[in-house]
């Protein structure tokens, strides 16, 4: 095989490559473009909504930064509006059944998608924690309705969602292509030069990975339902700790984001200067387990998922 390839020459294999690499991509269901919910026909946990919207692309892409390896890739962008205002979260992967690790939602989450007839799925798994989820995205045979359905756990709690998108002018993606607002006008009292200027929904995937990075729940720095309020001390601390990590990178990584919590705190609340003994690590455990119960406490019970 390695002498049929040499014998093959450069320009030929690059177009041979490139040829592939497209019908790959066009052996995957077309689910480009940009999609409503029918929220009558869809099931969803959490608060209700009045809009889901999303926007799909679909192209080929670098899947190996080293051996520039190409692969047909996903980029999902939605936009809900309901009682918090808009929210937007961004999804990406590829589709060529090999795990590829990014973020969703500001946390580390390694994704593996592939393609089932006019079907495609993808598995994540969530690094550092117990929660996974499954999308599978089904085509309709007209082209005109793509079934979502995703189900998993959040944090420890299962989750079933069903969406029935409709087929939407391309000119209707348009408040998705539009800038968000940025933190400092989105939300109240954000001080830190590095997240003052994000966008709203990269500003709560920073909060997602904080709280992630210090396997912390959010009032850890915030009060509880007052989460602009500067009453707790560790709120300053972490406002010190953004600024020391954005300095660190804009001197020494060209502004790159090569530091950043995890790399001292590796999910405890304050760096350790050590690797634990066994007495420290059972101590750490049982005021783990002693915080989880404290949290499960307050909890409301879980009801069932609204449908709209």
């Amino acid at each position: 095989m390695n002498d049929i390839i040499q014998l093959i020459p450069m320009k030929k294999l690059l177009v041979f490559c490139v040829f592939a690499g497209s019908l790959a991509l066009a052996q995957s269901p077309n689910i480009s473009g940009v999609w409503r919910a029918d929220l009558q026909k869809s099931k969803r946990m959490g608060p209700p909504i009045v809009t889901y919207l999303v926007m799909i692309e679909q192209k080929s892409a670098i899947f190996n930064n080293r051996t520039k390896e190409e692969a047909p890739q996903v980029i999902e962008t939605t936009g809900t509006w309901g009682q918090r205002g808009e929210q937007r979260a961004k999804l990406v992967f590829f589709t060529n059944g090999k795990p590829k690790v990014g973020a969703y939602q500001g946390i580390p989450t390694e994704f593996t998608g592939s393609v089932d007839g006019a079907k495609i799925v993808v598995k994540a798994e969530i690094a550092g924690r117990p929660d996974n989820f499954t999308r599978t995205y089904e085509l309709s045979a007209d082209g005109k309705t793509l079934t979502l359905d995703e189900v998993g756990s959040n944090e420890g709690h299962p989750m079933h969602n069903t969406y029935v998108l409709v087929k939407q002018e391309d000119s209707e993606g348009e408040p998705l292509r539009k800038p968000e607002e940025i933190a400092s006008v989105h939300f109240k009292n954000v001080k830190t030069e590095f997240l003052k200027g994000l966008p709203a929904s990269e500003f709560m995937n920073n909060m997602r990975y904080f709280s992630w990075s210090l396997n912390k729940e959010c009032t850890f720095c915030h009060v509880e339902r007052k989460f602009d309020s500067d009453d707790k001390k560790e709120k300053g601390t972490a406002r010190k700790m953004i600024d020391m990590t954005a300095a660190i990178n804009e001197h020494n990584f060209e502004g790159k984001q090569e530091v950043r919590c995890f790399t001292c705190h590796e999910g405890n609340g304050h760096p350790l200067s050590h690797q634990l003994f066994a007495d420290e690590i059972e101590m750490a455990k049982a005021r783990a387990a002693k915080e989880a119960a404290e949290r499960e406490a307050h909890q409301p019970p879980p009801g069932p998922p609204p449908s709209h």
